[in-house]
């Protein structure tokens, strides 16, 4: 029993000692922790006005005082996606606090959407020799109001497009319609085209080509529909063009006068007949002279005599000569 109670006595001593010594590091931890770790990091941010319109300009000021020897590191510029933004890098001086480090930081900013709107900025960031420390700023917001008028300060979004729908399958029957379609432009292009090469190619026959050309015109019954002066230049036309292809030195570049001067050697042109009938329609071709729709006519008729009398005459030549031979 006795050696019992001595063990116990021996290990309550163990433990006082023990819990003494720790008292004792504590108190000479405490006393080596410097003074400057005492004193806590202050912030805080006001801006000059609290409502404003899109597009004014806002200063956010932020203080911060920290320990001596700290260094106050501010955020350059806010969140580029918030509503508010930042117009330039933040302008840093120093406070009028001389104990601590006490500096200030002014920003410029800019709302662009109306309606109450947060400031956004990251954390001021204070570095001292017991390391970095991250300060959270508790920013104001502003109200940022509309210069609309009220009835149309609201924005009504547009209803949102329907989405695509499938198209249902074009029936076969379309198709079959569609090359129908094709093969008779076709046909139709294909007809147009052979119709104005026949209808363009000349027979070699001036003659026939002439009296063609006289009974088209004559179908237009140009004089009878007011316009005889028209019908009188067509049909001397078919004359000049049936000369220009029967003598190649009468060709249509001539004017009247050259005209019968080329012509005037030549035995088989009725040269009075062609004169005359020249003289008449060019003042109502290039004058436009009145003409009686019966003067028209007969002006025609004489256009188709100096035709036919020019063809009978060059024809007779060769039989003259085959007479003679």
């Amino acid at each position: 029993m006795i050696v019992r109670r001595v063990v116990r006595g021996v290990m309550f001593l163990a433990c006082c000692a023990a819990r003494a010594a720790a008292q004792n590091a504590a108190q000479n931890a405490a006393s080596s922790v410097p003074a400057s770790s005492t004193i806590t990091v202050q912030a805080g941010a006001v801006v000059d006005r609290d409502t404003v319109t899109v597009g004014d300009v806002v200063r956010l000021t932020v203080r911060v005082r920290a320990p001596l020897g700290s260094t106050v590191n501010f955020p350059t510029g806010l969140d580029s996606l918030a509503a508010v933004q930042a117009l330039e890098p933040p302008s840093v001086s120093d406070g009028a606090d001389s104990t601590v480090v006490d500096r200030v930081a002014m920003y410029r900013l800019s709302p662009w959407d109306i309606g109450r709107q947060p400031i956004r900025l990251g954390d001021v960031v204070v570095q001292s020799d017991d390391g970095d420390r991250r300060v959270t700023l508790t920013l104001p917001t502003l109200f940022v109001r509309s210069v609309l008028p009220a009835d149309s300060a609201l924005r009504v979004p547009k209803p949102a497009r329907p989405l695509l729908a499938v198209r249902a399958p074009i029936p076969w029957w379309w198709w079959a319609l569609a090359a129908l379609a094709a093969v008779a432009i076709g046909l139709l292009v294909w007809w147009w085209i052979r119709r104005r090469r026949r209808t363009a190619q000349p027979t070699g026959d001036p003659f026939a080509e002439a009296e063609a050309a006289f009974a088209r015109i004559e179908r237009l019954r140009l004089a009878d529909a007011g316009e005889p002066g028209r019908h009188a230049a067509l049909m001397t036309d078919v004359v000049r063009r049936y000369l220009s292809a029967r003598h190649e030195a009468a060709t249509l570049a001539h004017t009247s006068g050259e005209l019968l001067a080329t012509v005037h050697a030549v035995a088989t042109v009725p040269f009075d007949r062609l004169r005359r009938l020249l003289d008449e329609v060019d003042p109502v071709k290039f004058a436009a002279a009145p003409l009686a729709a019966s003067r028209a006519r007969e002006l025609g008729e004489e256009a188709k005599a100096i035709v036919r009398e020019e063809h009978a005459r060059a024809t007779a030549i060769p039989d003259e000569q085959k007479a003679a031979a």
